[in-house]
């Protein structure tokens, strides 16, 4: 993702933009993953279009092999903790960050309301904490 900058403003540009075409959904992926997004990219993406918002990950197919050198394709790469890199180098080559790992960072950045089907208010999150839930969403 490119960095913000006031002549070409990139994403967040396009989020914030009253020029949007009337009828149209836009969605944006963001890799939540701790490393790719700074938490507070999250916020101010989540809080300019929530809508459109999905969540991704780069994981390569390391993910779930363990620390150590596997391959990716004809390269050769090293898994350290929830990263790999180009093997002897510490040149990123993507991470191994499992999907439910990216939405607990991005919970714990952001502040969201989860509705059921009706749109009921089920709970509400303040920068990844509890801080309402509903009577019958307890149970």
């Amino acid at each position: 993702m490119l960095p913000f900058h006031h002549r070409d403003p990139g994403i967040v540009g396009l989020l914030t933009s009253d020029r949007l075409p009337p009828g149209r959904q836009i969605f944006y992926g963001m890799i939540s993953d701790g490393m790719h997004t700074n938490p507070a990219a999250l916020r101010i993406a989540h809080r300019a279009h929530p809508q459109g918002l999905v969540l991704v990950t780069d994981a390569i197919p390391a993910l779930g092999l363990g620390n150590g050198r596997h391959t990716l394709g004809q390269q050769e790469v090293e898994v350290d903790g929830l990263t790999a890199y180009v093997a002897g180098t510490k040149t990123l080559s993507g991470s191994i960050t499992p999907m439910d790992v990216c939405v607990r960072h991005f919970l714990q950045a952001t502040d969201f309301v989860m509705l059921d089907d009706s749109l009921h208010i089920q709970a509400t999150y303040i920068s990844g904490e509890l801080v309402w839930q509903a009577e019958e969403a307890r149970q």
